[in-house]
């Protein structure tokens, strides 16, 4: 990305957020790994609440946080219509869409690598920090790039966030469905993830209306969780199914946005998702 217009990002303050959400993770793999750590037993199916659960969101917060300060030092990002809360005595520019994907980096990474802890043991602890801060880094920085006004560089950075996104995805929707919570719980829980990163994908789109198309999307994965609830499968499986569906949902609804949504790309992804969905049985029925 040599020769952008942009400013120059601010890597002190992106390492010194990476380096205090590592410690926070490194703390918590030491915490959740303890038995006798804190357990908040709701009853009934409900799950079981540990303290880990919430220092994971005390690590959201705190990433949420770095990414708004990190992007509001970029000098385009005040060109940009963002969300107002007004609170009565005082009214708030709130930049929502660069919160999701950073703070999924944290919460996919340990999600997705705390599911084998119990045999890959201290890996399992090292490529959880290792994702997590990689796809923070990856993240931050890809997001200053997408507010580029060179249309290059920012097209070039969408599609690192893209790409991310989707594995966050895979990562959540795995470890989501690997728990096997009722279906009440675990559409909600997926479908809510994906209108989230849906949301941080499609907000580059040029129409407005981000948030409404996520929320289809959040919906076809909530309702896609049900019906995989019936298919005995691995999560790792399953976690494929349902992001093939949340790439192809997202990724029509990113043409239709840009008003480039013809005939043969209908084809095209309905060629592509037939046969994935064929290969993944396949695979499935041959285990």
């Amino acid at each position: 990305m040599v020769g952008s217009t942009s400013s120059v990002p601010r890597f002190d303050r992106i390492v010194s957020l990476i380096f205090v959400i590592l410690i926070g993770l490194a703390v918590i793999f030491l915490i959740d790994g303890n038995p006798n750590t804190l357990r908040i037993v709701l009853g009934g199916d409900l799950p079981t609440v540990t303290l880990s659960w919430f220092l994971i969101a005390s690590l959201t917060v705190i990433t949420s946080a770095g990414a708004d300060l990190l992007v509001r030092s970029h000098p385009q990002i005040h060109s940009r219509r963002l969300p107002i809360i007004n609170l009565g005595f005082v009214r708030l520019e709130v930049a929502p869409s660069f919160w999701v994907l950073p703070s999924f980096g944290v919460i996919g990474s340990f999600a997705f690598f705390r599911l084998f802890s119990n045999v890959l043991q201290g890996v399992a602890f090292a490529l959880a920090l290792a994702a997590a801060g990689g796809s923070l880094l990856t993240v931050l920085l890809a997001q200053h790039y997408a507010l580029d006004r060179n249309p290059t560089t920012s097209q070039r950075a969408q599609i690192v966030l893209q790409a991310v996104g989707y594995l966050l995805a895979f990562g959540v929707f795995s470890a989501v469905y690997y728990a096997r919570y009722r279906t009440l719980y675990s559409a909600t829980l997926i479908g809510a993830a994906a209108t989230l990163i849906a949301y941080a994908l499609l907000a580059y789109t040029p129409r407005a209306g981000a948030f409404t198309l996520s929320l289809l999307v959040g919906l076809t994965l909530a309702e896609a969780t049900w019906a995989l609830n019936y298919w005995a499968t691995t999560f790792l499986i399953a976690g494929t199914v349902l992001l093939v569906i949340f790439y192809l949902a997202v990724s029509l609804l990113q043409h239709q946005a840009a008003g480039r949504l013809q005939r043969r790309l209908l084809v095209e992804y309905g060629l592509l998702g037939g046969g994935l969905f064929a290969a993944i049985v396949y695979v499935t029925l041959t285990l």
